[in-house]
């Protein structure tokens, strides 16, 4: 296992609702490229189509997605628009695990952000990579995909999550 790898900050530390910096490419916060590996490393290991610079506790404004079946890293991203149109699909989050909830979303996006070298970029996003990118960036706001969720939605999926758990843990008891 590589020495990238960590644990993520869990779902009731503070520090995933602070806003993190933005990334100063001027002078760097942490190193940029290992950050990027960092994040993809991470990604990958647990399982994520998407990771924040947050979630593995860096205040830093990065994030790691899929793009279809290619990863990217975003640094300093901005969604300048989004779509009328709009998905209604189970989401999920690395920081809260087995727990999966319907989310409204706009269809697509469009974006700007820097890659690793500091070079900006403006792209459009649609379907799950729109999505991804809209859930990655609440957590640059210091948001989470549940705050907007209604009370009702959100205590039949903890119910669901219980279960899910449960059984996760029967299967790593039986190794």
């Amino acid at each position: 296992m590589s020495d990238l790898i960590c644990e993520l900050v869990k779902e009731d530390d503070p520090f995933l609702r602070e806003v993190p910096d933005v990334f100063d490419f001027d002078s760097p916060q942490v190193d940029p490229e290992k950050l990027e590996k960092q994040l993809l490393e991470n990604m990958f290991h647990h399982r994520g189509y998407g990771l924040s610079a947050n979630q593995l506790g860096i205040p830093v404004t990065a994030f790691a997605m899929m793009n279809g079946y290619d990863p990217v890293v975003v640094f300093n991203p901005e969604i300048t628009e989004f779509s009328e149109e709009t998905t209604f699909m189970k989401e999920g989050c690395l920081s809260y695990p087995g727990l999966y909830v319907a989310i409204e979303r706009a269809y697509g996006v469009s974006t700007r952000f820097q890659f690793s070298d500091g070079q900006e970029q403006a792209g459009n996003f649609i379907e799950l990579s729109a999505r991804i990118f809209q859930h990655e960036s609440e957590h640059m706001d210091g948001e989470i995909f549940i705050d907007n969720v209604s009370g009702y939605r959100l205590k039949a999926a903890m119910r669901k999550r219980k279960m899910i758990l449960k059984r996760i843990k029967k299967q790593q008891e039986k190794g």
